[in-house]
């Protein structure tokens, strides 16, 4: 898994890599900008047209070798604009402006506050300003020349972080000028203002490219945050065996539904199966039985005594299954209160995902926190995690009691949306790869409740559920939306889309 590391540790990893390799730091530099240019062609194969707007430090740096590594085919017309005096350069950045300078197939201006470079909009614009070393915002002559590219019409793709965004967390003020990239190619892994909600839509499409850093000094540096990415997924993700049943699978109870909420419920079901449980039994209030029946026929229904609501399960019935998930489409009745601390009392450690409205009780009455089983998954979105946690004041006091709470409590905390961060009770934080804005839409949460419900079933400890079954989630939703769209897609396309994995 991908480690998010400091700003302040990227030089670290940076000089160690050129010790040990060894290699030059020009030569590194000449690594990145070839795979950005190999990058830059996958991901725009049409595109002819570049401009590399340059900084005077090793982000700059990155652009020059970049347009270099470009010069290499005849199918681009190069235009370099230098932002700063040919002496103010770093060392790499002088370097490869001494080759660049001189390459015929590279035009090459100088921009200056007196003088800013007319842009093209039918360009591909290179922001090559600024990296992770930048520790102030931008005023100026700088701040001039952002407001002038995010101005200009331009499609912008981003070196490792758009320029003037902080690359650690932090607020950008209001007035501050930060490019706002289309996309974002950023180098070994991500920065953790691309995971913010404050922060993260300045990045725009997300791309990681490994740069080939030494393992041994990403392994010194120490920090809580990992990116999941599709090759974890696929190191986690088990094969069936030939000679397995139903009941190799996991033998799973979804409790969910109320009167007017019983789509929750079968999406949930439905999201279950998907994801490869082998059994399920669906406990639903006594009006949800014939929907439940037509919607999900695979699933065994337990019917509750009430019409209405959820009010009654015994102990002995939970203690049969393999793993339990609660609270799609619940409600909040008073006997469903009840029903939920009785069913909590009962629930398999380390085999519980609670969600909705379970999640609603619980915040409602905060007693029933203290019966969640250690490592039970929990999986609220951001209005769900407050009423559990308390108003926050940003992004980052969010993550920090995100992480409070599941090494208090021993809970897995998954909380929902672009990058779902999953907190671990060993204080690490996992944010997830996949995904797409289209699935910001109902129902999705009750899929991915019945997906990590399916994963803790087949026997996935609790973390390793939590993980894989929102990059699933994700990933189907991904799929469904290149298939139509992302303002087409609902939670029933993210469900039939989950054998993408």
């Amino acid at each position: 898994m991908l480690k998010i590391i400091q700003s302040s540790d990227i030089q670290l990893v940076d000089s160690y890599t050129i010790a040990h390799e060894p290699i030059t730091p020009e030569g590194l530099v000449g690594r990145v900008g070839a795979v950005l240019a190999r990058a830059l062609a996958l991901q725009f194969p049409q595109r002819r047209c570049v401009d590399v707007v340059c900084g005077r430090g090793k982000n700059g740096g990155d652009g020059l070798a970049l347009a270099l590594a470009l010069a290499d085919s005849a199918a681009y017309r190069l235009r370099v604009l230098l932002c700063y005096p040919p002496q103010e350069l770093c060392a790499e950045a002088a370097f490869f402006y001494g080759q660049v300078r001189q390459h015929p197939s590279i035009l090459c201006e100088q921009a200056s506050a007196d003088s800013l470079p007319a842009l093209s909009a039918d360009a591909l614009l290179v922001d090559a300003l600024f990296g992770t070393g930048l520790s102030r915002p931008l005023a100026g002559y700088e701040q001039r020349l952002v407001r002038h590219i995010n101005g200009s019409g331009c499609d912008v793709l981003a070196i490792d972080v758009p320029s003037g965004m902080p690359s650690d967390g932090g607020a950008v003020g209001d007035g501050a000028a930060v490019v706002q990239a289309r996309y974002t190619f950023t180098l070994s892994a991500p920065k953790l203002s691309m995971m913010l909600p404050s922060l993260g839509e300045l990045a725009g499409e997300l791309r990681v490219l490994d740069i080939g850093l030494h393992p041994d000094a990403i392994g010194r540096v120490a920090s809580p945050y990992r990116y999941f990415t599709q090759a974890d997924a696929q190191q986690l993700a088990r094969t069936r065996k030939k000679f397995s049943h139903k009941g190799s699978y996991g033998r799973c109870l979804l409790v969910a539904g109320s009167q007017g909420m019983m789509g929750a419920a079968v999406l949930a079901a439905r999201a279950c199966y998907h994801a490869g449980a082998g059994l399920l039994t669906a406990h639903v209030p006594a009006c949800g039985a014939g929907v439940m029946q037509v919607a999900v026929p695979e699933a065994v229904l337990s019917i509750d005594e009430d019409e209405r609501c959820f009010t009654k399960l015994r102990r002995a019935d939970v203690g049969r299954y393999d793993a339990l998930a609660v609270g799609c489409g619940l409600g909040r009745s008073r006997p469903t209160v009840r029903a939920l601390e009785e069913l909590l009392q009962a629930a398999p450690p380390s085999r519980t995902v609670i969600d909705a409205d379970a999640l609603n009780i619980i915040a409602d009455n905060k007693r029933l926190l203290a019966l969640l089983p250690e490592n039970t998954i929990i999986t609220p979105h951001v209005g769900e995690f407050e009423r559990l946690a308390g108003a926050c004041g940003g992004d980052e006091e969010r993550l920090r009691r995100q992480r409070q709470l599941a090494q208090e409590r021993r809970l897995v905390v998954a909380l929902k949306g672009a990058h779902t961060a999953v907190a671990l009770p060993d204080g690490t934080t996992c944010f997830n790869s996949s995904g797409n804005a289209g699935m910001a839409t109902a129902g999705s949460g009750d899929a991915l409740t019945g997906v990590i419900l399916a994963l803790l079933g087949q026997g996935y400890p609790p973390e390793q559920a939590a993980q894989l079954g929102v990059y699933m989630h994700g990933r189907a939703g991904d799929a469904a939306a290149a298939r139509t769209s992302q303002s087409f897609i609902t939670a029933t396309d993210i469900i039939e889309h989950l054998y993408e994995l």
